[in-house]
């Protein structure tokens, strides 16, 4: 299951390119246009043409009738997907939408039960990759979307290499290419949000190189300040300041290779080493908050937002939230560069898509759903907002402040092909190895070396399982 370098790259750095190059191949933003069908859809992985005269479902025609839907989503994002979950019910008085929230951490486990239960969801979000997405399609759990994604445009809404993040083969194995099996509805990077008052204060200026942001961090924790703000009681979140700093320590073909499974690529090379050994230094110097491993996320972002911390890492989707919270006192950047001057790589990616469950029985009204929460209303409210839409959106305004620091940052990761894919894409036991691992190291519990060398075993038990 290897890849050329060069398909790896394309497939791993354009995957936002719509947002600077692409134009929307959507239908009718409001979805409507066909006439009614009836009859159920079986529940095998098989789908099912859509109906309707021009091959556009009329949600207003499925009758009184619920539509089950899962996410995972929180803070502005949850808003922003509640509020177009609504104005779809404002539209289609006939349809409920019944939104099930779970938390990031503990959702892949319960989503596979649920869509394998009787009462499974019509629509839920997955995460690319190996992570969730394979194995749901692996045990026939979601369907191909190739029918809709005719009639919507969706294989034609972004370039063929941005799809690939969003295809697999229809037993789930090879990630990357087949059908399309999802719809995105945002983009993400990670980096670093900043307290620029604070920042200021000890006479700095963003930093420029990753010298100088280890001097900031230095300067804080001397001034007696929080040097990083971030809570990790779910996991996750450690593995997100391992990206801060892999990508200054490991190359692209470690990164890539261990997403797409390229012969050679490990977790165990030296520049992965060098940067969980760097991670586990920032703990040891007491540069994370006291008490991390046992703080929420969304506490932590709380207290960032309260005026505790001088840097909090984390993705863009928190961008709106802090710019609620501290206004234009919140800035944003990406890892600098080892060397002045040379171009910047961080972590990010399509942030969640759409999937329609094998068990639903109104697929076609799903189909309309998710049309409705990607289309270029749903882009315009996510980038008017402060978010990274998957569109170029002409009429959208990115609001002052850090939302446009945020898209210059992601904008020129794009244009010097440095944005790589998260590496938890590449496994998906990242909850059970890759997260908890990551939390050990951070804590002190696991040598760097050694921790990491777990991570690679379970990867490679995984990979001979793709045959």
């Amino acid at each position: 299951m290897s890849a050329t370098r060069q398909t790896m790259r394309v497939s791993a750095v354009l995957l936002a390119a719509a947002l600077v190059v692409a134009a929307c191949g959507s239908g009718d933003d409001d979805g409507s246009g066909g006439a009614d069908t009836t009859a159920p859809a079986d529940t095998s992985t098989a789908t099912d043409a859509p109906a309707g005269e021009a091959g556009v479902f009329d949600p207003a025609g499925a009758g009184e009738t619920t539509l089950e839907v899962w996410t995972a989503e929180g803070g502005n994002r949850l808003e922003l997907v509640q509020q177009r979950a609504d104005e779809f019910q404002a539209a289609y008085p006939n349809v409920t939408v019944n939104l099930t929230v779970r938390d990031f951490g503990s959702y892949p486990a319960q989503l596979k039960l649920a869509l394998d239960s009787d009462d499974a969801p019509d629509v839920a979000i997955g995460n690319i990759g190996y992570s969730l997405d394979g194995p749901l399609i692996e045990a026939g759990l979601i369907r191909e979307l190739t029918p809709w994604a005719e009639v919507y445009g969706w294989d034609e809404r972004y370039p063929e290499d941005v799809q690939r993040q969003l295809r697999f083969s229809t037993d789930g194995m090879q990630f990357g290419s087949g059908p399309l099996f999802g719809v995105p509805y945002a983009s993400d990077v990670v980096g670093w949000f900043y307290n620029k008052e604070k920042l200021a204060a000890l006479g700095l200026e963003p930093p420029q190189t990753f010298g100088e942001l280890e001097a900031a961090l230095a300067a804080a924790k001397d001034s007696s300040e929080i040097p990083i703000m971030f809570g990790n009681v779910e996991q996750w979140p450690g593995l997100h300041v391992f990206f801060t700093v892999n990508s200054n320590t490991a190359s692209t073909s470690d990164i890539l290779g261990i997403v797409f499974g390229d012969d050679g690529a490990s977790w165990t090379s030296e520049g992965m080493v060098a940067a969980a050994e760097k991670v586990a230094e920032w703990s040891e110097l007491g540069y994370f908050v006291d008490g991390f491993n046992g703080l929420a996320p969304a506490d932590a972002s709380i207290r960032f937002g309260q005026g505790e911390g001088v840097f909090a890492p984390g993705g863009s989707w928190g961008a709106a939230d802090l710019a609620t919270s501290m206004g234009d006192n919140v800035g944003f950047f990406v890892t600098p560069p080892n060397e002045a001057g040379e171009p910047r790589v961080a972590t990010g990616s399509f942030g969640y898509s759409w999937h329609i469950s094998t068990k639903s029985t109104q697929p076609d009204l799903a189909a309309a759903f998710i049309e409705w929460m990607t289309n270029e209303d749903t882009q315009r409210l996510f980038i008017e907002s402060g978010d990274l839409g998957t569109l170029q959106v002409a009429d959208a305004t990115v609001p002052a402040g850090v939302a446009q620091e945020v898209h210059a940052a992601f904008n020129e990761l794009l244009a010097n092909d440095t944005l790589m894919p998260y590496l938890d894409f590449s496994d998906p036991n990242g909850g059970e190895v890759i997260y908890p691992t990551m939390q050990e190291i951070l804590s002190g519990d696991t040598p760097p070396a050694e921790g990491l060398a777990r991570i690679e075993a379970a990867r490679q038990e995984f990979l001979a399982t793709r045959g």
